[in-house]
C-alpha cells in the first residue's frame, strides 16, 4: 500500500468511530452485500428482469436494480458513513414495504395457511429483522457521526 492510501484511510471518519458504531456499520455492510449476492445470483441463474419473478416489470426492475444499489450503499457506509446510513435506511425501508405489499397479498389470497406462508417467506422476515436493526441503530450511529464530524470539521464523512 502506498503512503497516500494509508493517509487516506487514516482520515476516514470510519476509523475514528467508537467500536459499537463501527460494528453496527459493518453488520449493515454485510446485510447489504448479502442482498447484492442474492440479487446477483438470481440474475446469473434467471437473467436480468426475468419473468420467473412472476411480478410486474416495475418490481422486477426494482429487485434487479438492488444488485447495483446495495453494494454502493455498503461502500458508502465505510467511505461516507453519514450519507451511507441514510442510503441504507431508505433502501431497506422501501425494500420491506415493496416486498411486504407483494407477499402479504399472497397471504390475503388465502392460498396458504399462515404457517405455510410464514415459512415460505423467510427471506421477507430476515429483511424485516435487518430493517429493525438499521432503524434501532440509526439514531446512535447518526449521533456518533455528528460528534465525529464536529471534531474533524468534515460535513460529509
Amino acid at each position: 500500500m502506498n503512503r497516500f492510501a494509508i493517509k487516506r484511510i487514516d482520515k476516514l471518519t470510519f476509523t475514528k468511530l467508537n467500536t459499537n458504531t463501527r460494528i453496527n456499520l459493518i453488520i449493515q455492510c454485510v446485510g447489504m452485500l448479502t442482498g447484492t449476492i442474492t440479487h446477483l445470483l438470481w440474475i446469473i441463474n434467471n437473467g436480468f428482469l426475468s419473468e420467473k419473478y412472476n411480478a410486474s416489470i416495475s418490481s422486477r426492475f426494482f429487485w434487479d436494480s438492488l444488485t447495483f444499489i446495495d453494494p454502493i450503499a455498503a461502500i458508502l457506509l465505510i467511505l461516507k458513513p453519514k450519507i451511507g446510513i441514510w442510503v441504507v435506511a431508505v433502501i431497506i425501508v422501501v425494500d420491506v414495504l415493496h416486498n411486504g405489499t407483494i407477499y402479504f397479498g399472497t397471504l390475503l389470497s388465502g392460498s396458504l395457511s399462515f404457517t405455510s406462508w410464514f415459512k415460505n417467506n423467510w427471506m421477507l422476515w430476515s429483511q424485516v429483522l435487518f430493517l429493525l436493526f438499521v432503524l434501532m441503530s440509526f439514531k446512535i450511529n447518526r449521533k456518533e457521526l455528528k460528534l465525529k464530524n464536529r471534531e474533524t470539521g468534515n460535513l460529509f464523512h
